[in-house]
């Protein structure tokens, strides 16, 4: 029997490869977004059934879930791979850019989260994955609202491991580095290890289904470096900081 994986953000992106790439190993997947078109040409090219909804919408999101296992049969893995971002002036914080960015970022997995886990323990378990990023490490200058979503995300992940494993719910989180995305073309700043988007599925897909670590973060060079400046002492680190935003010594 298939299994069946739902992914939100699945319609463009990093979330469209690693849909294409459960597909590819035999996976059924239920795709969402707030656009309907790329959920549709994912379902022309590829076999994937679209669920089009905006995760900001909390009645929306019961309704799918219910749809989605009336249709399916059950929800075996759920990837949460919604991002929204924009990235500011250093200093700039402005409340309405904040509301926005945490309201998809954070509080729409928290939406999700709620009847997807009453699902999975209704059919004795499943997977929850969430797509945070290597910008959950620390807070990087000029995306305060974006680092620090992620890093509530990845505490939210670490809390439900613990408190699921009782349910059969595996949790897990995900931390890719730069992918080449449409959400990725918008920065004005170097990208280091930026990798393509359908390598980026790959290795997502290899570490969901072959591996059990909580933890797929990638590439590894990457993850050492920003993982290694976040164990510095406070003035090293905040003088690295000074200087990937250009006001050093200001």
């Amino acid at each position: 029997m298939a299994r069946i994986a739902w992914i939100l953000g699945g319609g463009t992106g990093l979330g469209a490869e690693t849909a294409k790439g459960l597909i590819a190993r035999g996976w059924t997947v239920a795709v969402s977004g707030r656009r309907t078109a790329p959920l549709e040409a994912l379902k022309a090219s590829h076999g994937a059934h679209p669920y089009p909804f905006d995760v900001t919408d909390r009645d929306a999101v019961g309704v799918t879930v219910a749809k989605i296992v009336a249709d399916l049969g059950r929800i075996d893995l759920m990837i949460y791979s919604v991002a929204r971002k924009q990235t500011a002036r250093a200093g700039d914080y402005g409340y309405e850019s904040y509301a926005s960015i945490i309201d998809t970022n954070l509080l729409g997995a928290a939406r999700v989260i709620d009847p997807v886990v009453d699902q999975m323990r209704r059919q004795g378990g499943g997977e929850i994955a969430l797509v945070a990023s290597v910008a959950d490490y620390f807070g990087l200058p000029r995306a305060a609202a974006y680092s620090s979503g992620k890093a509530a995300m990845i505490a939210l992940a670490q809390t439900m491991r613990t408190e699921l494993a009782q349910d059969n719910i595996a949790v897990r989180v995900i931390s890719p580095g730069f992918v080449k995305t449409d959400f990725t073309a918008k920065n004005d700043f170097p990208m280091p290890f930026l990798m393509d988007a359908d390598e980026a599925g790959k290795r997502i897909v290899a570490g969901l289904l072959d591996s059990k670590r909580f933890e797929i973060a990638f590439p590894r060079r990457f993850v050492l470096i920003l993982k290694t400046i976040g164990l510095l002492p406070y003035p090293v680190f905040f003088w690295v900081m000074g200087k990937l935003a250009g006001v050093a010594g200001k």
